[in-house]
């Protein structure tokens, strides 16, 4: 007769068959996990590049290149007909205004100065000795007309006595006659006197102004020759940087040659040039952006060239901190002209993953993995690309290129 089974031993049995149950349901739980393991990828955080989705103002720019341009340059040229004599600053130096840069031979020039020094002390010795002449002459005039008056007084005085004698039969009617002749050519000469006097006296300023402007000119010859001799040695005008100089030195130089050309580094402009397939899309006045140093200065443009060459448009911007001491003449600068901006746009940041094209997948990093999605691009920056639709602020992105992740929606991220 068979024993009846206790009840604690069949709840014993029934606890070790649950038991093996969870146990094997536990195991093979631990086998998909493993399994799923092994055949998702993984990806290490540190091998990647990751940005954050962020809000904020959006700009749309076109990018174009620059040049460094000096807002003026100053040109040095010869004074005078000289030769090189020697070079006191090279090509390519940073001088200040004052500065010492070509030294040009004076010899000769210093021989015409002095040549000309001496005429001039020839020419203020003959107004000296001119106007003596004239006050001469004039004094000698003044005497034969005193002498001459004297004779017409006299010649009164012997027509008088004629008239007389005439009148008590002593003397002629002819005789009466020829002193009134003689009285009257007495006058005559007297008038004639007078005259000269007149005319030496107002022409006697007039000659001896002629003299003084032909030393004046003579004078200002030499003041002229002075004042290029001073200058024969060529200093800087402006603070800035010797962009060429003539440095052939005994190079016989005419006057008036240039020798130095000096970029003024007080400002700068930049001079860029863009595809002319954006042509329509830039303007007077329009905000530019110039890349300088890892830093970006502002500007607009300033003027916009007529001419098309080799399909591309020229323009000139003018920055607002013109003087900025991150610049120098001729360097390349990267150049973006503003288009469009939006004051509130989601955006990531520019990484090599990130294509061309409207629609892309990304890989947004979520709880440990790297989750494949669908995102809609708008306009780019060198920077920035703007996020219309498939992400939020705050998400991370990986930007490295994953291409060879194409075909997968989920990573392991170690």
């Amino acid at each position: 007769m068979d024993k009846e089974i206790s009840k604690d031993r069949i709840r014993g049995r029934q606890w070790k068959r649950g038991l093996y149950v969870t146990g094997g349901i536990g195991i093979l739980c631990g086998a998909l996990w493993l399994f799923r393991q092994v055949l998702t990828p993984g990806i290490k955080r540190s091998e990647v590049i990751v940005g954050e989705v962020r809000e904020g103002e959006m700009e749309n720019t076109v990018s174009a290149n620059g040049t460094v341009e000096p807002s003026s340059e100053v040109v040095l040229v010869s004074p005078l007909s000289a030769k090189i004599r020697r070079i006191v600053t090279e090509n390519g130096t940073q001088v200040k205004s004052g500065d010492p840069i070509l030294i040009l031979d004076t010899e000769y020039s210093e021989l015409e100065f002095q040549r000309l020094k001496d005429e001039l002390k020839l020419k203020d010795n003959n107004v000296v000795r001119l106007k003596l002449e004239l006050e001469k002459n004039i004094r000698d005039i003044e005497l034969d007309d005193q002498v001459k008056d004297l004779q017409v007084k006299n010649f009164e005085a012997l027509l008088a006595d004629a008239r007389r004698l005439q009148a008590i039969g002593g003397m002629t009617q002819e005789e009466v006659d020829k002193a009134r002749q003689n009285l009257s050519i007495a006058l005559l000469e007297k008038k004639k006197l007078e005259n000269e006097l007149k005319y030496r006296k107002e022409s006697i300023a007039s000659s001896v102004l002629n003299e003084q402007i032909q030393s004046s000119i003579q004078r200002q010859r030499l003041d002229e020759l002075a004042k290029k001799l001073r200058n024969a040695t060529l200093r800087a005008e402006v603070p800035g940087v010797i962009t060429w100089l003539d440095n052939r030195i005994g190079t016989q130089v005419q006057e008036g040659d240039p020798l130095v050309r000096l970029a003024n580094i007080s400002s700068y402009s930049i001079m860029a040039q863009v595809s002319d397939m954006h042509a329509d899309k830039i303007s007077l006045g329009q905000p530019v952006q110039v890349e300088v140093n890892n830093g970006m200065e502002m500007g607009e443009i300033e003027q916009i060239l007529p001419a098309v060459e080799n399909n591309t448009i020229q323009f000139k911007i003018r920055l607002r901190k013109a003087d900025s001491d991150k610049l120098r003449p001729k360097m390349k600068v990267p150049v973006r002209i503003i288009t469009d901006t939006r004051q509130r746009s989601v955006y990531i940041p520019n990484g090599p993953g990130i294509l061309a094209g409207k629609s892309q997948k990304v890989f947004v990093l979520q709880d440990g993995r790297a989750v494949a999605r669908t995102v809609e691009l708008g306009f780019r920056t060198s920077d920035k690309v703007e996020v219309i639709s498939g992400l939020k602020a705050g998400e991370k992105v990986i930007l490295s290129d994953m291409s060879v992740y194409e075909g997968k929606t989920e990573l392991r991220v170690r």
